[in-house]
């Protein structure tokens, strides 16, 4: 099932996919219509059948007939469209076959798993995907144009060739999109491989198109301006030529109006007279309007002057009858140029509906009135024309029309004087906008009227009660005569460099696609050997802290009992060698998170004044026994400012900077300035001593790692050359710059910055229990959760001393036993957890999580943890898991109190 559905989302994903990116690429098309010099859709094509092969054919046939059939006809319908658009199936079908074909070659000669960085299959990509693959889609598509009348003989190698161009460069820019992205969605490909090869080829191509549209807007322009030029001169032409017909007709009217008894020899003697000067006129008449009564007499007159009419008659298609009587007639009475016109003598115009119309409104408004498009009685292959009626009433009473006989192709004709208008599409309408019927066209095919129908004049004049509009359009040999074809050859060119750029972006990732892989080859087993440097260093930490936790346990306890001077010197220097093991173990540890990155600052709010005087306390002793002075000159004048810095780190680097000055200054004054920048951007910190200084060349090297300024043989300073390089990285990971100024034999100053973020006073809470002083341990029943027995004894040794109620536990499970047992037996209850990490049988850190999903008293018990593990992510998981805080091995009674006071202090403040 789950397969039905992800085959039925792939195939409609191609689906729109295609036709979103077909309906764009139409915009693409060549001003003509005929032809995309891009095709973009070619490219995603075989892109898909690249990744979900051939079952997704059926998907790419139907987009391509959905992109190429309109659907904005609201009269739409699937069975019309074939119907009248078949030529769409066989181009589907084509770019379909095409895409497939494609997909075979590439998958045939080149590497299946699509790797189009190699150079081999590149080429083969390059050759096979792009013009031979659309070799199929070109022949099928131009040809099904040919065939069905779209376009011209002439124009199939043209067609041909710009298609399969097309295909070609949307092939060789939009498939290695495709697959690019295709295996960047299965992270087989790098996010940066995919965006560096995406953003310069459709940056490229974005370029081109733009670059395109320009160029073909300015030559729509450019054949608008024509197409309007010439249809301003043309339609001109034929209204002034209409209008001078009308004159030759009012001309006519004039005349007839002064005549007494017309004879049929001065009406053809005027008529030629005026017809000579006139090309657009074919004839001239004079059609008399009688009644039933006078029909005899004037079919007399005309048998008189036309020896073979047979009277006034009417026309039924082709067939002449004689005119059925009636109350009135209007009749041609006489009509010159005989010649071509002779049948017309005697027809009665007032039989014919359309003439009928014409006269009857000419006789209403007593003006000049035209007919519609009428077919023309006189025998002619090209007979379409109009009559103009004027009314005259003659001087002996006789009242008639003065008619004009107009055909329109020798107004069209005449009107065309320029080669070029001769390749335009000229329509002559009548009617407004939403009734108008076709009177004449020349030079319109109706597939091609659609195509440059934007290309088009229109210009309307009103001629007796009818409104003309004249429609000049522009056609296929105009375009070809008029058009440079300029934004086509760009749009070629420009995607063929695209193209271009993108075989070669693919040859420049390949290449350090590569060299990645190598370098990760490297990097991983670089890794690795770091990652097993610190778990080395780790694990070497936690078994090394452990058994000094106890030695610095013992020598505490012992210190404890009555010792006398001489053992108490003993006590304290052995104290002090261990604290200095300590020391040089946590910089070790610093220096490995550093070289894997993985030492992080933590910014909190921090009162500036309170540490630096702590740091000044601590030391306070060291500089008595030295005969030394510690000054702490704190510039700034809010004692109670404070800012945002990892408070840790900070007083890291200031302890090894004091503990250095400490080192090597045998007298004089050690001092710690602090001063903020007068722009309030960052804050200094300076430690200067009047120790024995360093020389230049010395201060070069002092930041290094492992560096000692003196030889190993004759050295008299202690230390593992690791303080000052821990706090050089400190100083840069919060952001700010160490420096250092020394004088030989004169002293040493050591200045570092970091950026000011001042923040608010934190809210100040009152606390209940603050030190020894204010709060006594007694009784308090504390879990002590120890697997060694050595730290067991130490741990029990110093609470007691505190008079703290100790249970010891060996390990997670008898802790969770010794809960419960508190509980269901009523027996002590505990206010407190010290808990070892690494424990048999159950840890501490599962312990902890266990107890805090409990549903009863000791869900929120304080949890202090044990542990000689000293990362900081591990610090941080305890913490994130439900541990209040962490004491780290080996174990400093100070600390250990302190953290407890400080757990209990929590529990017991209270807001001023």
């Amino acid at each position: 099932m789950n397969y039905f559905f992800r085959k039925i989302g792939a195939f409609l994903f191609v689906l729109v996919v295609y036709c979103i990116s077909g309906k764009l690429s139409l915009y693409l098309s060549s001003i003509d219509g005929y032809s995309t010099p891009v095709w973009p859709p070619a490219g995603i094509a075989l892109g898909f059948v690249l990744i979900f092969g051939n079952r997704i054919w059926f998907a790419l046939f139907l987009a391509a007939y959905f992109t190429n059939t309109h659907f904005s006809d609201p009269t739409f319908s699937l069975y019309k469209s074939i119907i009248n658009n078949p030529q769409n199936l066989f181009i589907s079908f084509g770019n379909s076959i095409s895409a497939l074909f494609g997909g075979y070659l590439l998958k045939r000669f080149s590497d299946s798993k699509l790797n189009i960085f190699s150079v081999k299959d590149l080429l083969s990509f390059f050759v096979l995907a792009g013009p031979a693959a659309a070799i199929v889609s070109s022949i099928i598509g131009s040809f099904s144009l040919l065939v069905f009348g779209i376009i011209y003989r002439d124009f199939l190698f043209q067609t041909w060739f710009t298609w399969w161009l097309g295909d070609s460069i949307g092939i060789i820019i939009f498939t290695p999109i495709i697959i690019l992205t295709y295996k960047w969605f299965l992270k087989e490909e790098t996010g940066m491989r995919l965006i560096l090869f995406a953003s310069a080829t459709v940056g490229t191509f974005a370029l081109t198109i733009t670059i395109f549209f320009v160029t073909r807007n300015w030559e729509k322009e450019f054949i608008q301006y024509r197409i309007k030029s010439d249809g301003q001169i043309i339609s001109s032409e034929i209204e002034n030529r209409i209008f001078e017909n009308l004159r030759v007709v009012k001309s006519l009217g004039s005349f007839l109006s002064l005549q007494n008894n017309l004879s049929k020899k001065e009406f053809e003697s005027y008529a030629k007279s005026i017809l000579d000067e006139t090309e657009s006129v074919t004839a001239l008449s004079w059609n008399l309007n009688i009644p039933h009564s006078k029909r005899s007499l004037y079919e007399a007159k005309l048998k008189n002057d036309y020896p073979n009419s047979i009277g006034i008659h009417t026309r039924e298609e082709s067939d002449i009858k004689v005119s059925p009587t009636k109350d009135q007639y209007i009749f041609i009475r006489f009509i010159y140029p005989l010649i071509e016109n002779q049948s017309a003598i005697g027809y009665d115009v007032f039989s014919n509906p359309v003439r009928r119309n014409a006269l009857t409104k000419a006789i209403e408004t007593n003006n000049l009135e035209i007919t519609g498009k009428v077919k023309l009685i006189q025998n002619d292959s090209d007979n379409t024309g109009f009559l103009v009626f004027y009314p005259i009433k003659t001087k002996d009473g006789e009242f008639g029309f003065a008619t004009a006989i107009i055909k329109i192709s020798t107004i069209i004709k005449k009107s065309l004087i320029g080669s070029d208008q001769n390749n335009l599409c000229v329509q002559i309408l009548e009617g407004d906008s939403l009734h108008s019927d076709e009177v004449y066209n020349r030079n319109c095919i109706a597939s091609q009227e659609r195509i440059f129908s934007e290309f088009s004049h229109i210009h309307q004049t009103k001629i007796g009660s009818h409104l003309f509009t004249f429609k000049i359009v522009a056609t296929q040999d105009y375009f070809e005569k008029n058009l440079t074809n300029a934004s086509r050859f760009i749009l070629i060119i420009s995607s063929f460099l695209t193209g271009l750029l993108g075989i070669l972006m693919l040859i420049i990732l390949g290449k350090e696609k590569s060299i990645q892989e190598i370098v990760e080859k490297r990097t991983f087993e670089l890794e690795k050997a770091n990652r097993v440097k610190s778990e080395f260093l780790a694990n070497m930490s936690h078994e090394i802290r452990t058994p000094m936790n106890g030695v610095l346990g013992m020598l505490t306890l012992l210190e404890e009992t009555n010792v006398d001077i001489e053992q108490k010197d003993y006590l304290d220097n052995a104290k002090k060698s261990v604290l200095s093991l300590l020391t040089i173990i946590n910089d070790i540890l610093d220096v490995s998170k550093l070289e894997n990155h993985k030492l992080e600052i933590l910014p909190t709010e921090t009162n500036v004044y309170k540490l630096c005087r702590d740091i000044q306390l601590l030391f306070q002793s060291d500089v008595i026994d030295k005969n030394l002075k510690l000054n702490l000159d704190f510039t700034i004048e809010d004692t109670n400012l404070h800012i945002l810095v990892d408070e840790n780190r900070l007083r890291q680097v200031l302890n090894n900077l004091i503990s250095n000055a400490l080192k090597f200054t045998p007298s004089g004054i050690i001092t710690l300035a602090v001063k903020l920048d007068p722009s309030r951007n960052c804050i200094e910190f300076c430690v200067h001593d009047t120790g024995i200084g360093i020389s230049e060349e010395n201060i070069k090297r002092l930041f290094d790692r492992f560096v000692q300024l003196e030889d190993a043989r004759t050295k008299r300073f202690e230390g593992a050359g690791l303080g000052l390089y821990i706090s050089k990285q400190l100083v840069n990971l919060m952001g700010g710059e160490i420096k250092v100024e020394s004088i030989l034999n004169i002293g040493s100053t050591f200045k570092f910055t970091i950026p000011f973020h001042q923040v608010a006073i934190p809210e100040q809470s009152i606390k209940r229990i603050e030190s020894q002083e204010t709060f006594n341990l007694k009784n308090i029943n504390v879990l002590v959760a120890e697997d060694n027995l050595l730290n067991q004894k130490f741990v029990r040794k110093v609470l007691e001393k505190e008079k703290v109620n100790v249970t010891i536990a060996s390990n997670g499970k008898e802790t969770i036993q010794l809960l419960d047992a508190s509980l269901s037996e009523g027996t002590t209850k505990y206010d407190l957890i010290l808990m070892d990490i690494q424990m048999p049988e159950l840890d501490g850190l599962e312990t902890t999580i266990r107890i805090r999903k409990r549903k009863d008293d000791y869900q929120n018990i304080p949890i202090i943890a044990l542990t000689a593990n000293n990362m900081d992510s591990q610090i941080q998981e305890y913490l994130e898991n439900g541990m209040d805080d962490c004491v780290k091995k080996p174990i400093i009674l100070s600390e250990l109190l302190n953290s407890i006071y400080k757990i209990f202090s929590k529990s017991n403040n209270i807001k001023p």
